[in-house]
């Protein structure tokens, strides 16, 4: 809950407002609205509950940087836009690279290794390009490609 919601419970429950009332009014439990005030009354302010765990090591503003590195490009690895966001004064590991995109609903995924051409592959692939190297507009007008790895079929 934000600080700006406290101090909103907090003001409704001092001009005297039910807390059954305060805690529709602001869209969270009776019980939440109880423990607010119990928290107000033995500090005298609405104080922010310590966190635990390790700090985090980015800010918001860090993070935002991240981002635009990650919109610049959307194809770099994660390497990459780690060392861009160094440029910046980041240092992090790949790891808190990885976490943070998917904290911003970006998805992280590894790309497909094309399989290299064999030495089978290109014979067969320049075989067919000097059999059709004297072709004229007209003779490739018949052609049609029934996929992008040109694998072509003569309509006559």
């Amino acid at each position: 809950m934000s600080l700006e919601t406290k101090e909103r419970i907090v003001k409704l429950l001092e001009e005297g407002n039910p807390s059954r009332m305060v805690a529709k009014d602001v869209g969270c439990s009776q019980s939440a609205v109880s423990k607010i005030w119990t928290k107000y009354k033995q500090h005298g302010m609405v104080v922010k509950a310590k966190r635990t765990g390790r700090p985090r090591k980015t800010s918001k503003r860090q993070d935002k940087q991240l981002k635009a590195i990650c919109l610049e490009n959307r194809k770099s690895t994660t390497k990459q836009m780690k060392h861009k966001w160094e440029e910046v004064g980041v240092n992090v590991c790949d790891r808190t690279v990885r976490n943070r995109l998917k904290e911003m609903g970006f998805q992280y995924r590894k790309a497909k290794r094309k399989p290299a051409l064999t030495p089978k592959h290109k014979r067969t692939r320049l075989q067919w390009a000097k059999e059709r190297q004297s072709w004229t507009v007209d003779d490739w007008m018949k052609v049609v490609f029934s996929d992008d790895r040109l694998h072509g079929v003569t309509v006559y």
